[in-house]
């Protein structure tokens, strides 16, 4: 995360969100058992890809994450 957003903070302490090149922002699920998750959007506009729903960034979302669905959101703007 702090490769596409060096001067955000908040991207420095995250270990377990990736952006996959400079549009896609990866939230896996790293723990057996769990369905949901916090991921952190950095600022600007960001489109959750399992649903269209778009989000206004620079804040921290709950997310659900069922078994079948990896939280992924592509940055609009």
């Amino acid at each position: 995360m702090f490769y596409e957003y060096p001067d955000d903070k908040e991207c420095w302490n995250l270990y377990d969100q990736y952006m996959f090149g400079p549009d896609y922002l990866v939230a896996p699920i790293l723990t057996a058992d769990t369905y949901e998750r916090d991921v952190y959007l950095p600022a600007g506009k960001w489109k959750d890809i399992r649903d269209e729903s778009v989000i206004d960034g620079g804040v921290t979302i709950h997310a659900s994450a069922p078994i079948d669905s990896i939280p992924v959101y592509r940055k609009i703007a």
